[in-house]
């Protein structure tokens, strides 16, 4: 009995040890933006949701802008603004005017990468516009900024877009062979759109994949259960991805490598302005469409691919493939290679049902 009061006693004297504070006592940043000034200076925004009375059940947002000259005094600069110290850990979203992130995002990421209270699944974007601008906007009466951004983000990602957070930009950031991409968000009216994906050389902004092709990205990353394409033609064929996979291969025996990408999509036909059609009865139209459809996603891929090399960004990371298969690798032998490389991109579409017609 006296160990257990003593152990009860030394539990207590440890919880006292801890300063204790209520969501009431704190500034909690859930969103936080940057736009460039000029080259000495940054313009950062941040979203402090103040929830109202109970009964109502409504939340505002108090946002604080500052200019400093660099990350680190902005953060001094923001405390000072506020009228409760500023706590970050429910940080959700971080946002970036493509002017700042076009001269680099360095000393962001630096910091990110640096600081322990920040989450490695909050997600990044690139603005289209001024970040203050969406940032203080009212979208919703009861939702917050970062709230609605945050669901835009991931709800694209179940679809076409490719996944993204500061875990898997970091990834990309730190390793050889391999470049990060982050959606790229722009302010229409009273709401936000995914509008592309902004591509990385390191950490510079350097391109942007347009929403017509970011589910062909997507592909060529990831296994999609969810996605949709329609033929540019005149027939207006909309196809509903239900299943991929992506496979990597690459050839070392010569001085230069050379990649095969062999991609397998499994979808259905959800839109169709031709009269209803039956797989069974209609099997030459089916296997027109699977043509038709791996044309479009192989001439897509080809496109990406092209676009990649003259930007000398490696979003598919065929520059890690080649450092994992050979000993040898040489870093800047592959950066003088890699504008050049072949890349081949073999695609197979098969598609499971149609029908349906609008």
């Amino acid at each position: 009995m006296k160990r257990k009061g003593l152990l009860i006693l030394m539990l207590l004297t440890l919880t006292g040890c801890q300063e204790i504070y209520s969501v009431e006592d704190r500034a909690i940043v859930q969103i936080l933006g940057y736009d460039y000034v000029d080259d000495n200076e940054v313009k950062g925004t941040v979203g402090v949701p103040h929830y109202g009375e109970e009964e109502k059940r409504t939340v505002e947002e108090l946002n604080l802008t500052v200019t400093a000259e660099s990350i680190k005094e902005f953060t001094e600069k923001i405390e000072k603004e506020s009228s409760k110290p500023i706590s970050i850990g429910k940080l959700t979203v971080t946002l970036y005017d493509k002017e700042l992130a076009e001269n680099g995002l360095e000393e962001v990421l630096d910091v990110l990468s640096r600081d322990p209270r920040i989450g490695r699944n909050i997600h990044m974007g690139v603005v289209d516009g001024d970040v203050q601008e969406l940032i203080e906007a009212k979208y919703n009466q009861n939702e917050t900024t970062a709230r609605y951004v945050n669901g835009i983000i991931k709800n694209n990602s179940r679809r076409n877009f490719p996944r993204s957070n500061l875990h898997q930009f970091l990834y990309a950031y730190y390793a050889e062979g391999l470049d990060g991409y982050l959606p790229v968000l722009k302010k229409q009216n009273s709401h936000i759109k995914v509008s592309g994906i902004a591509l990385f050389d390191g950490g510079t902004f350097v391109s942007t994949v347009e929403e017509d092709k970011v589910l062909t990205l997507k592909l060529l990353k990831e296994k999609v259960k969810k996605g949709t394409a329609s033929l540019p033609s005149e027939d207006k064929a909309g196809i509903e991805v239900s299943d991929s996979s992506v496979e990597y291969r690459v050839n070392t025996k010569g001085e230069v490598p050379e990649f095969n990408i062999s991609l397998k999509i499994t979808g259905f036909i959800n839109e169709m302005k031709q009269s209803p059609v039956d797989s069974v009865q209609t099997p030459n139209l089916v296997n027109k469409l699977e043509k038709d459809f791996a044309k479009h996603f192989k001439e897509n891929a080809e496109k990406l691919i092209t676009q990649f090399q003259e930007n000398n960004t490696d979003p598919l990371g065929l520059g890690n493939l080649l450092k994992n298969r050979r000993r040898d690798f040489d870093k800047e032998k592959w950066e003088d290679q890699y504008p050049d490389v072949p890349v081949n991109v073999d695609v197979d579409v098969e598609i499971t049902g149609t029908g349906i017609s609008l």
